[in-house]
């Protein structure tokens, strides 16, 4: 059992450690292969990786919020608008990896919604992940679609770390 207990431990501390590493605030430098362009709101014009409870997002089991971290990666700017692309990782589900610079996280499993409305809903995740570190620069892949959702994400960004605004 003790051994057990600290396996676990281990695990749960490299799934920490994988993501922790992510989490700030980034400059958009390339979205799909194309340079961003950037709005008047250096604020609004930033990326970000941030952790939560997710208020919405809940085991299915025992219905508790899950802790996700909230891929939000600036995508242009089309006057009057700013453009993102959201990808949620439930970071306690699914798979993390780790290998020299490179993380992955890869998860297909179902998981409860719990809707503006009240509502629960049963819904699909499926996430791909993978972030390539480079000095301060990290090379993004991100595959999200939750079918159930209406929810469909595919792309790459290059993103650079900088100060949170």
């Amino acid at each position: 059992m003790k051994k057990l207990t600290i396996l676990f431990l281990v695990f749960l501390s490299l799934n920490s450690l994988a993501y922790s590493e992510l989490k700030g605030c980034y400059e958009t430098i390339s979205f799909n292969a194309q340079d961003v362009v950037s709005g008047p709101s250096a604020l609004n014009s930033q990326s970000e990786f941030f952790l939560t409870d997710n208020q919405y997002y809940r085991d299915l089991e025992t219905f508790k919020e899950l802790k996700t971290l909230v891929v939000s990666v600036f995508n242009g700017y089309n006057d009057p608008w700013y453009g993102f692309s959201n990808v949620i990782i439930p970071v306690d589900k699914g798979e993390w990896t780790k290998v020299g610079n490179e993380i992955s996280f890869n998860m297909n499993e179902d998981i409860m919604y719990y809707s503006s409305n009240y509502e629960r809903i049963k819904v699909d995740f499926l996430v791909d992940a993978k972030f390539k570190i480079v000095g301060d620069e990290i090379e993004g892949d991100f595959y999200f679609s939750s079918v159930r959702r209406g929810l469909f994400y595919d792309f790459s960004a290059r993103l650079k770390k900088k100060e949170c605004l």
